[in-house]
């Protein structure tokens, strides 16, 4: 087996020292020669039976290079767990090492290649798999990109760098920049975080002239089925709270759309997460549930955040929009839900606050979904509602509008409610 595995790596070097593929595009070059890398790492995995792992690099290797039906047929017949011994298991391990020499390289020189700005955070991601492959000859390469983003001031870049290098591999003195980095970055643009002890990410923005002196309100914006999770909270911070100078959170929420796996490419989450709860709807529900009440703890720690929250939710992110409301009350100033759908209540609350807790529908009256699924989803969040003691919960049709977030109705909503 040793053998194939030489000389797959060989014959990567023609194809990548040329320096140009026919087109002229180094970076296509780079990108064929990692993924047939990754293929061949695959190949052998399914052949010892390490169907996850094989998996795993086919969706690597398929992110480089989309349209290769070779890795494509590769990964369908990969289906199922893992069921390999524990010596294949080893030789994985020592065969992936012998790859990440061969690759990581590589995947610097991609980071490097010119790029639209748009595609900034991609060229990072190749240069902190770069890390994860091979720490000891990358780290120094990432190392100094972060700290040449940090004193240009791209606080952005920065954060993004020395996290990404965080989750790979922990390092003292760069551990004790992570704050300040984050701190500087989280007022003009999203940081994503790890809630504490679990898998659950999130995108937060700061408020503008934070400081730990004060209490801060916090906004939770749930995203719906499109997953756009970093657009949303960037037009959301940049556009829509105004003078409305609140903490904001976005969960990379599992519970707002459909196929978790058309969507992969949206989440930081593992193919194998997404795998888990492509087909649980109720578990993703719990997730999202139990990962923004640690979010939440979280930043009462971290940012001096309010104990209680305001919340909404746009389409499918009406489902943990609702489980908020009732499931936790007593943890909410008020509730805004924006064309929302509604699947599960779970467990309903009995907390006394639920019966005073300001909860308001915002609902295009030309959304086009709203005599299929939005209107019996109101008719059942209400009924839960009128039944269990939650009074002061209204729907607001809106004229003329669409399916939309609604944000010109919920950001003046929020700002009505007074605090006891």
């Amino acid at each position: 087996m040793r053998g194939w595995l030489t000389v797959g790596l060989l014959l990567l070097v023609p194809v990548l020292s040329a320096g140009k593929d026919k087109d002229g595009d180094r970076a296509t070059a780079l990108k064929k020669g990692i993924a047939a890398g990754l293929g061949e790492l695959a190949k052998w995995c399914g052949e010892q039976k390490l169907n996850a792992e094989g998996r795993g690099l086919c969706d690597e290797a398929l992110g480089l290079e989309p349209g290769n039906a070779g890795l494509s047929a590769l990964k369908e017949k990969m289906a199922g767990e893992s069921a390999a011994d524990e010596g294949a298991k080893k030789e994985y391990e020592a065969k992936l090492a012998t790859y990440g020499k061969k690759l990581a390289p590589l995947y610097v020189e991609l980071s490097k290649q010119n790029h639209p700005s748009k595609d900034d955070a991609v060229h990072d991601g190749y240069l902190v798999r770069a890390y994860e492959l091979e720490p000891k000859l990358v780290g120094p390469v990432i190392d100094a990109e972060w700290r040449g983003a940090q004193g240009k001031k791209d606080w952005e870049r920065a954060h993004r760098l020395i996290t990404g290098a965080e989750r790979v591999k922990s390092d003292p003195g760069r551990a004790k920049m992570v704050k300040e980095i984050e701190l500087k970055c989280a007022e003009k643009a999203p940081v994503l975080k790890q809630a504490t002890g679990r898998d659950n990410y999130y995108w937060m923005v700061l408020p503008k002239g934070w400081t730990p002196a004060k209490k801060w309100p916090v906004v939770v914006y749930v995203e719906g089925a499109g997953c756009n999770f970093l657009g949303a909270i960037r037009n959301f911070a940049d556009n829509q709270r105004s003078d409305f100078n609140c903490i904001v959170i976005t969960p990379q929420s599992i519970s707002s759309t459909n196929d978790l796996i058309e969507q992969k490419a949206k989440y930081s989450y593992d193919v194998g997460l997404l795998e888990k709860f492509n087909a649980d709807t109720l578990g993703r529900l719990k997730f999202d549930e139990e990962g923004l009440l640690q979010f939440l703890a979280d930043v009462r720690k971290e940012y001096n955040a309010e104990d209680r929250i305001y919340i909404t939710g746009f389409s499918g992110g009406g489902n943990l929009t609702w489980r908020m409301v009732f499931g936790h009350p007593e943890k909410l100033w008020g509730a805004a839900p924006a064309c929302p759908n509604f699947s599960n209540s779970l467990d309903l609350s009995t907390a006394p606050e639920r019966e005073t807790l300001p909860v308001r529908v915002f609902q295009g009256d030309k959304d086009q979904y709203i005599e299929t699924l939005l209107e019996p989803a109101w008719v059942k969040a209400k009924g839960i509602c009128d039944a269990n003691g939650w009074k002061n919960v209204s729907r607001e049709m809106i004229p003329g509008v669409g399916h939309s977030t609604c944000w010109d109705k919920v950001v003046p909503f929020f700002k009505s409610i007074p605090k006891k």
